[in-house]
């Protein structure tokens, strides 16, 4: 028996869209590396999953090397994408300065969007969207990066964390909806719950 977890929403896009979403990335990606706070990996430039996996290796190797105790904590928000507000994400690129201009423009790919459900054949009314980044576009990946900016940075000012490569105090790591947390003082529990 199937419950309604179990389906997900499939966004079709058209060829136009998706160049006009991956036009508009390469534009933003060098702007936020400026942004996003270092521990994001997901959606910069030279940032991969393979750079996220090398930090929490590195955070390891250099917790047994120096006898340090730590504590990893993954974080992964289930259906993350689908869930951010729009509300939210044209609030964050006002407060980061993105002009409202550029907003507005971001604004009109998502505003005005509906959906249909189509189950056993029958296709529903169009209803209204008002929250989520569509996966597969180009764009989406940074638009939820720019999201979780806000947590990270809170994380990195909260948690101990751990200091490694060249003295690098990192608290955490992200590649998109996924955070692993570097938890090295037994006081820093309270701030997580």
């Amino acid at each position: 028996m199937h419950t309604h977890e179990d389906y997900r929403p499939i966004t079709l896009l058209n060829t136009d869209y998706k160049i006009l979403g991956r036009t508009v990335a390469s534009c933003l990606r060098g702007i936020l590396a400026e942004i996003l706070h270092p521990s994001q990996h997901g959606g910069v430039q030279g940032g991969g999953i393979f750079d996220a996996g090398a930090t929490v290796r590195d955070a390891i190797a250099y917790a047994e090397k120096t006898q340090t105790p730590l504590c990893f904590l993954s974080l992964d928000f289930t259906e993350a994408f689908d869930r951010i507000s729009h509300t939210y994400l044209f609030k964050l690129l006002s407060v980061y300065g993105f002009s409202t201009k550029f907003t507005a423009f971001i604004k009109n790919m998502y505003d005005q969007a509906h959906s249909t459900l189509h189950i056993n054949g029958h296709t529903t009314s169009p209803f209204p969207i008002q929250c989520g980044v569509r996966q597969g576009c180009p764009l989406s990946m940074l638009l939820f990066a720019l999201c979780l900016t806000p947590l990270l940075r809170l994380l990195d000012r909260t948690l101990t964390g751990i200091r490694i490569a060249r003295g690098t105090r990192t608290a955490a790591v992200a590649y998109a909806d996924d955070i692993t947390l570097f938890v090295t003082d037994p006081n820093d529990s309270p701030e997580l719950a």
